[in-house]
């Protein structure tokens, strides 16, 4: 009585392991490009290894993406063999099953990989910001980041400065002049709980709002 159901039941929760190998699997490559460059003797210890029969004229790069692409042939796979299963069959229950299970391994897999790319994206705006303690936290959320004109009711004029708009603040930057380190330096955060935005009407300054908060009110220009 062949069946496949069972087992692939049984080995599914270890697949969700893939998800730590697909989160990794850019960076890995990467590094592989970085050294192959740097250094010629890896170089040679690579190109000397994909010789050999047992990688059947593939690199190293290709039997990399081989473990990435594992799961979501898994997930044809079982599709396939459940649509061709007779309805009658004692397999049909358990690989119903195991399709649903490869299903949500697949989706783990997709989330661990959007949440280090979210990772990654937050940590590269940080390093514009030049890591600032209060800043810096892994479950903030970038929503939009832009430039913005100042406006000076003083002597009606415009600056240029950029906004960064997180779940829960809004910076209000400094573009610097000389860029080392930190591109932008935070002048302001106002925190969004309790914040409110208002268009204006300014016919000398088209595209204005208001923007306050616990810490200060901004006359902005957008473009």
């Amino acid at each position: 009585n062949p069946r496949i159901g069972d087992v692939i039941q049984k080995l599914a929760p270890f697949l969700k392991m893939y998800g730590e190998y697909v989160k990794n699997f850019d960076k890995a490559v990467e590094l592989i490009t970085l050294w192959s460059e740097k250094s010629p003797p890896f170089q040679e210890l690579i190109a000397d290894i994909q010789k050999r029969k047992v990688c059947a004229n593939l690199t190293l790069q290709h039997h990399m993406l081989e473990p990435v692409q594992r799961i979501p042939r898994y997930e044809l796979l079982l599709k396939d063999y459940v649509r061709k299963l007779p309805p009658e069959s004692p397999d049909r229950d358990d690989a119903e099953k195991a399709l649903e299970m490869i299903f949500m391994v697949a989706k783990h897999s997709n989330a661990a990989i959007a949440e280090m790319e979210r990772l990654q994206n937050l940590w590269a705006v940080y390093q514009r910001l030049g890591l600032e303690d209060d800043i810096v936290d892994p479950s903030n959320e970038l929503i939009k980041e832009g430039p913005i004109q100042k406006i000076s009711t003083r002597n009606n004029s415009t600056s240029e400065k950029y906004l960064f708009l997180f779940n829960n603040m809004l910076l209000y930057c400094v573009p610097k002049v000389i860029q080392v380190g930190a591109e932008f330096q935070v002048h302001l955060r106002i925190d969004v709980d309790g914040m409110k935005v208002r268009e204006l009407n300014d016919t000398q300054f088209p595209h204005t709002f208001l923007v306050s908060g616990k810490q200060r009110t901004l006359e902005l220009q957008a473009r």
